[in-house]
């Protein structure tokens, strides 16, 4: 069994690609950073955000914007999965990390709001 599919089987909801640039996350304070949404569903989203020096961010909050507006604020959130990108200058003090997260419980509106993200941003299912 491959990696890919033990992952896809732990979610309960399928992951939707969000068109590159169509929305961020910002992780909220003390962190303040903000990072690009690969997929999203009604149970978590992927991002991925520079780091400076391998610092990690495990956010407990976070908001997302889309197309330059602010989508959803304060979701509460749980880190499930978080790690580097191959970079291709192996010495460089930024990378690029990935990070995955869980929902918490959701509002009626943000559930709202993630289908419409979904649907008026998604390129495909994962």
């Amino acid at each position: 069994m491959s990696i890919e599919t033990t992952s896809a089987e732990r979610r309960r909801e399928k992951r939707i690609t969000l068109r590159d640039g169509s929305a961020y996350t910002v992780i909220r304070p003390p962190a303040n950073k903000i990072g690009g949404v690969i997929d999203i569903s009604l149970s978590g989203l992927a991002f991925t955000y520079f780091s400076i020096d391998g610092k990690v961010q495990k956010p407990e909050k976070i908001d997302i914007l889309c197309n330059g507006d602010l989508a959803l604020e304060n979701i509460p959130c749980e880190t499930v999965n978080e790690f580097a990108i191959p970079n291709e200058q192996p010495f460089s003090q930024i990378t690029m990390r990935r990070c995955c997260l869980k929902f918490g419980v959701l509002t009626p509106k943000h559930i709202e709001q993630i289908e419409n993200m979904m649907a008026n941003h998604g390129i495909g299912d994962n």
